[in-house]
């Protein structure tokens, strides 16, 4: 049946009306990624634990350092700089996509160099995480909130230098991108069989989100957020599951109860948070998948996924590190794992290839 020709003009501006608003909800989403995925970033802080510590431990009165070789033998020159491994970390891939310089560890900075440094600082700090006594009975660390603090402290003693104006400190700020890579120890440290998986999730997810919604009032607006590493497959847990090398997965299940709750959330505090951006980092799922079709499974004879570089002879203590008196593996690239509980430069290297390059394991929320 035919229109009346007096209702065609109508449909017409109803279906154009259609069109625009589509348009306009699928744009959305594709102008975030790429922004997220192809911008051009003023600067990249970064605020985590030793993950991505560029160094801020090495200024710190703590034992959990690693400013000593092996460590950083794959890094420039060949010499530790404070990196939880042999080489990069995976915020020093981020920098590199970016095309930023690598951001320098706050600690370890003059205040001549904080005035003039408007490329991002770094400022995670190994063993510490969201809760504020986390790892503190190994020394003095920066929790998720004293990192803000220093963000903080950064832009009203430095950045207000650099940046003369309000407007254009503001765009700085909002054309930065900030990655946050913090709460595994939280479960360290915290987490044990009597937990209940969901609250200790709710818990450690609303005192994470307050911090990053206080650097949204502070002016980010774009954010790198990386999820929470698989815990249960790490050396320092399969040395003593049973049998020995299977992953801990009433572990792992736990910490994957709190990042789907981590990627549910952020997607409603995009809702509220005007102009604010979230690219999302499945590292849980890059490191699982690392292990083979099976969690409890090696992916390849030729990369030992289970045990690290160092110390090369590994007795499975569950915190320890690699020593200065540590031997470690003659080649690294052979390893998944650095030490018990952190990376290789190989592996940071792979997981920048599946973010960016693959888009595999991150995806603007």
């Amino acid at each position: 049946m035919e229109l009346p020709s007096s209702l065609k003009p109508c449909l017409l501006w109803l279906l154009v009306f259609c069109l625009l608003n589509v348009s306009t909800i699928i744009s959305q989403p594709l102008k975030q990624e790429a922004v997220l995925f192809g911008g051009k970033f003023q600067a990249l802080y970064v605020i985590g634990d030793s993950l991505v510590d560029s160094g801020n431990n090495n200024n710190l009165t703590t034992k959990i350092k690693s400013n000593f070789a092996p460590y950083g033998s794959d890094f420039e020159g060949g010499k530790p700089t404070g990196r939880f491994s042999n080489g990069k970390t995976i915020a020093d891939y981020i920098a590199i996509y970016y095309g930023l310089p690598l951001a320098p560890a706050y600690m370890g900075l003059s205040e001549e160099q904080k005035n003039n440094i408007s490329t991002g600082m770094n400022y995670a700090s190994a063993s510490c995480g969201v809760f504020p006594d986390t790892g503190k009975g190994l020394g003095h660390c920066l929790s998720l909130s004293a990192q803000v603090d220093l963000f903080k402290e950064t832009i009203d003693k430095n950045l207000k230098k650099r940046f003369k104006t309000q407007s254009e400190l503001s765009k700085h700020l909002a054309e930065s991108l900030f990655m946050t890579a913090i709460g595994i120890n939280d479960y360290v440290f915290f987490f044990n069989k009597t937990t209940d998986p969901n609250e200790f999730a709710n818990k450690l997810l609303h005192d994470y989100l307050i911090q990053i919604r206080r650097l949204q009032r502070l002016g980010a607006r774009k954010f790198f957020i990386n999820n929470l590493k698989p815990l249960g497959c790490y050396p320092n847990v399969v040395a003593t599951t049973v049998p020995r090398g299977s992953c801990n997965d009433g572990l792992n299940l736990a910490i994957s109860i709190f990042n789907t709750k981590l990627r549910k959330d952020l997607a409603h505090l995009k809702e509220k948070l005007s102009n604010t951006s979230f690219l999302y980092s499945d590292y849980f799922k890059f490191m699982l998948g690392l292990r083979g079709p099976s969690s409890n499974q090696a992916s390849s004879n030729l990369i030992d996924s289970t045990s690290p570089c160092c110390p090369s002879v590994y007795d499975g203590a569950l915190l320890t590190s690699c020593t200065p008196t540590s031997v470690a593996c003659k080649v690294p690239d052979s390893h998944i794992f650095f030490d018990p509980f952190h990376p290789t430069q190989l592996a940071n290297f792979m997981y920048a290839i599946g973010c960016f390059q693959e888009r595999k394991f991150c995806q603007v929320v």
